[in-house]
């Protein structure tokens, strides 16, 4: 297989292939799993796959240490953060880039767009972008602009045949913005708990299971 035919794969994860250039918006509950699961579908499978996080709630080096727990390879000159929180700082080693405040959706843009390529000239001819959570970013910006970042970040992705993860707790977010952000994506996933057990289904993309399937989101 080329580099221009490479699908993204999720090993651990009832989620069969999917091809460059799409976009999932992942639902879920806050403290059921989502966090390990937008880790999981970010994990790189091979050194041509870079993964970029824009992180609205939890730092950059944190978010970087969650990705390592659930298996990451940390490999700075093809995994980097956009880190978006108020007590967020630039980490040159880790490839951490602060903005400041979830409300800088400009300056997250930018830094987005200058790691993606850093990443992509570094060797990295498939990107997964992950951004966790953006309930942040709905509290402390307006919802119009936080739906144009959502729609040109998206577009962004699309365009350079990458993989886009986008995460949020429908429960912290009312109905109406989450259908309006869901424009900007190809399928969802969704995530679910029950009596102590774990699942997700894929809606919207072929090929996919449509029932729910167990998942075990604890093994790396």
């Amino acid at each position: 297989m080329s580099l221009g035919e490479q699908v993204y794969s999720f090993e651990g994860l009832p989620i069969g292939d999917i091809e460059p250039g799409t976009n999932l918006l992942v639902t879920g509950p806050a403290l059921g799993g989502i966090r390990e699961l937008t880790m999981r579908l970010l994990l790189r499978r091979h050194s041509r796959e870079g993964a970029l996080f824009i992180a609205g709630d939890v730092d950059g080096r944190q978010t970087l240490r969650d990705y390592e727990a659930v298996g990451g390879d940390l490999d700075f000159a093809r995994v980097g953060v956009v880190d978006c929180t108020e007590n967020g700082a630039d980490d040159d080693e880790c490839n951490v880039h602060a903005v400041g405040s979830p409300a800088d959706l400009t300056g997250a843009g930018i830094e987005f767009s200058s790691l993606y390529e850093r990443i992509h000239a570094n060797g990295a001819g498939h990107v997964r972008t992950g951004v966790y959570t953006l309930s942040p970013f709905l509290v402390y910006a307006p919802s119009k602009s936080v739906f144009r970042f959502v729609h040109t970040l998206t577009g962004r992705i699309r365009t350079a045949d990458g993989l886009g993860v986008c995460a949020v707790d429908p429960s912290a977010v009312d109905d109406r913005t989450v259908s309006s952000i869901a424009q900007a994506f190809d399928g969802k996933v969704e995530l679910r708990e029950a009596d102590g057990q774990r699942a997700i289904r894929v809606r919207g993309l072929a090929d996919q299971p449509e029932e729910w399937q167990p998942v075990d989101l604890d093994a790396a």
